[in-house]
C-alpha cells in the first residue's frame, strides 16, 4: 500500500509567513526543529533548536505530536519520531510531517522502516534538486509500504527503539569520555610546563 493510505502526510509550514520581524508583533513563542537539530542517526539534538516568533498561534498540524514522523526532505532523509518530550516543536517546510493511526501503522514501526537503506534509496531516486539532494513531499506520499501484522510491527519496533536508545547513550558517553581525555592531557601538559619553568 502507499503510504499516503495509510497516513496523512503533511509539508512543514513556510515559516517567513507566520514569522514576527519585530518582537512587538509576537503573538506566540515556539522552539522550531532545523536540519542541525537531526541527527543523523534519528534523535533531536536540542542544542541546535531554534526560537521562532510568530505573529499568531499557529495550527495544530504544523506542531509535533506525540507519534508524528517529522522526515528531513534533503539528504540524508533521516526520520524522528516525536514522543511527549519534544511535543509542540514548530514544523518548518524543509520537512514532512507523517501522522499514522496505528491501527494499522505503527508510528514505531514506520521509523524504522523510514531509516532502512532500502527506503532512503527509494527516495534518491526520485531527487529534484542535485545541488542539495532534495526530494519532493510527495515522494513519502508514494513510497510503498509492506504493511506487517501488528504483533509483527511490535517486534521490529521495540528492537529498533532498543538500539536506537543504546546508540544514543553510547555517542553520549563517547562524547564524555572526548571531553574527559581532552582535559586530562591539557592538565599534564600545563603540569610539564610549569615543571620545566620551575626547573630552569
Amino acid at each position: 500500500m502507499r503510504l499516503d493510505e495509510l497516513a496523512t502526510v503533511k509539508t512543514g509550514l513556510v515559516t517567513a509567513r507566520k514569522q514576527a520581524k519585530k518582537s512587538s508583533d509576537t503573538i506566540a513563542k515556539y522552539r522550531q526543529l532545523n536540519l542541525r537539530a537531526i541527527n543523523a542517526r534519528g534523535y533531536i539534538d536540542d542544542t541546535y533548536l531554534e526560537d521562532f516568533l510568530a505573529t499568531e498561534r499557529l495550527k495544530a498540524e504544523y506542531l509535533t505530536q506525540p507519534g508524528d514522523l517529522v522526515v528531513r526532505l534533503t539528504t540524508p532523509y533521516t526520520a524522528i519520531l516525536i514522543d511527549d518530550k519534544w511535543t509542540g516543536l514548530v514544523i518548518p517546510s524543509h520537512f514532512v510531517a507523517i501522522r499514522s493511526n496505528g491501527k494499522i501503522l505503527l508510528p514505531e514501526y514506520l521509523y524504522w522502516l523510514l531509516n532502512t537503506d532500502k527506503v532512503k534509496a527509494e527516495l534518491q531516486q526520485n531527487i529534484s534538486s542535485t545541488m542539495i539532494g532534495t526530494i519532493k513531499p510527495m515522494s513519502y506520499a508514494n513510497l510503498n509500504i509492506e504493511v506487517l501484522s501488528i504483533a509483527e510491527q511490535k517486534k521490529i519496533a521495540e528492537l529498533n527503539l532498543l538500539a536506537r536508545k543504546e546508540l544514543y547513550l553510547l555517542e553520549q558517553l563517547m562524547g564524555q569520555k572526548e571531553i574527559y581525555y581532552k582535559e586530562a592531557l591539557n592538565k599534564i601538559q600545563k603540569e610539564m610546563r610549569r615543571k620545566k619553568r620551575e626547573d630552569n
